[in-house]
């Protein structure tokens, strides 16, 4: 008798789980199939991302070893094609070369586009700084020390590691607008800071002995409450001279 019970419990429990199988069956083999596409993908996709890398830095290889040769066209082509097509380091990368090929030949203006657009797209803090502060260096001559300023300001209030160097760029813009004050402000905070090298502080110091020398002195400010006129007893108005001249001198106390 247990045994006939024994077995329509069995039953029942098969029958039980057909139910589940047929009810959630379809969701679970579903949930599996998914996790199994997602990480075929995810490293489906790694394997692509690691041959776009190992494809660029060969490329950026060839580019550099064109302009060590001195085939500076084709090396700035190759660049150029990395910058457009490859992956986002090595674009910025690329950028920074073909920017630095611009300087070297003249083309400030051209080396200063290129420099914002690689701080645009670098991923990297370092690098995005760096190229923003190269992007001033190269339109030093066109740029006056407000432009630069503004160019700059991101730098110098973060506390960039190019900070000391955007303010002497900016110090250096200053003086050559003769804009004394703004350029000693400058000078002065980079000479007086403890993160400044050496030479950064002797060229300050250089940059302050010119100040000095080619300033213009400001004149002392007189004292509002006296003029000149007042302090020798001379009349302010001829009015006030002829009212003087007719007054009657005063006699003087005889001592007996």
């Amino acid at each position: 008798m247990v045994d006939v019970f024994d077995e329509v419990e069995e039953e029942l429990r098969k029958e039980r789980y057909t139910q589940m199988l047929r009810s959630w069956g379809p969701w679970v083999l579903g949930a599996v199939v998914a996790v199994i596409a997602g990480v075929a993908g995810y490293q489906g996709w790694q394997s692509w991302q690691n041959e776009q890398s190992v494809a660029a830095s060969e490329r950026f290889a060839a580019a550099g070893a064109l302009q060590e040769a001195g085939n500076l066209q084709e090396a700035n082509e190759t660049y150029a094609l990395l910058a457009s097509e490859g992956p986002r380091g090595y674009a910025t990368l690329a950028l920074l070369q073909q920017a630095g090929l611009a300087r070297e030949s003249g083309d400030n203006e051209e080396a200063a586009r290129l420099y914002e657009e690689a701080a645009q797209r670098s991923p990297v803090a370092l690098i995005r700084d760096l190229a923003r502060y190269q992007a001033a260096v190269a339109g030093f001559d066109t740029l006056s020390s407000d432009d630069l300023a503004l160019r700059l300001d991101p730098l110098v209030s973060a506390g960039s590691g190019f900070s000391l160097l955007s303010r002497e760029l900016i110090g250096a813009a200053a003086l050559r607008e003769e804009r004394w004050d703004e350029a000693r402000r400058q000078y002065e905070f980079v000479q007086l800071s403890i993160d400044a090298s050496e030479a950064m502080r002797a060229r300050a110091r250089d940059a302050m002995a010119v100040i000095m020398r080619e300033a213009p002195e400001q004149a002392p400010a007189e004292d509002a409450g006296e003029t000149p006129a007042d302090a020798a007893g001379i009349a302010d108005t001829p009015a006030e001279a002829d009212a003087a001249a007719d007054a009657p001198a005063e006699e003087e106390d005889t001592v007996e």
